[in-house]
């Protein structure tokens, strides 16, 4: 059970994070490194990926706690 949530966290976590490079690529390919769009989309996708990380990361404990095999 507990492969089953970890594994759909990672892969939900790369889903993510693929597409957040695919927009950052798309800006950079269209506006350049000089805008300063392309640094915003930069700056928002780092935030974006660092929150989804973080809300995966206390998804996957939520589980863990609830799960038999998390015991001190």
């Amino acid at each position: 059970m507990m492969w089953a949530v970890t594994g759909w966290a990672l892969a939900t976590w790369l889903k993510i994070t693929a597409a957040l490079a695919l927009l950052v690529a798309g800006c950079w390919a269209w506006l350049g490194t000089s805008s300063g769009w392309f640094w915003v989309a930069a700056v928002a996708a780092a935030w974006i990926d660092l929150w989804a990380a973080r809300a995966l990361a206390t998804e996957w404990e939520s589980e863990a706690r609830a799960s038999w095999w998390w015991t001190r």
